[in-house]
């Protein structure tokens, strides 16, 4: 009971195979074709150069990517330095005027806390 029908599956299988196997062809001919056409590297004896070329500019990529993280490092010391000095100077006149209600403290608890947040991001 169940072996004509699974032959009657594969039989409709292999009919719509064959049915659709010129389509296929086409669809994979003209795919190559245009691949061969917007190839846009050197023939056979000169792809060599290509790699070559290709090599060089991943290595430039991976220096400018070196180089941009030294200079986001240095751009975040530069901030830290800029929170140090502004959290100094404030300390400063407010230590000078006598209507202040924080505490050096607490300006120096709130400075730790804001340089352990920019070093830890």
């Amino acid at each position: 009971m169940f072996i004509p029908l699974l032959v009657a599956l594969m039989s409709t299988t292999m009919t719509m195979i064959n049915d659709n196997k010129d389509h296929q062809w086409k669809f994979q001919r003209t795919e190559i074709w245009l691949r061969f056409f917007n190839y846009t590297g050197l023939p056979a004896p000169f792809n060599i150069f290509d790699a070559l070329i290709n090599l060089l500019n991943y290595r430039k990529h991976e220096q400018d990517t070196r180089n941009t993280k030294k200079c986001k490092t240095r751009e975040l010391m530069k901030y830290i330095n800029l929170v140090s000095r502004l959290t100094r100077r404030y300390i400063h006149n407010m230590e000078d005027s006598h209507v202040s209600d924080a505490t050096r403290e607490d300006l120096e608890n709130a400075k730790r806390d804001i340089l352990k947040k920019l070093r830890g991001a």
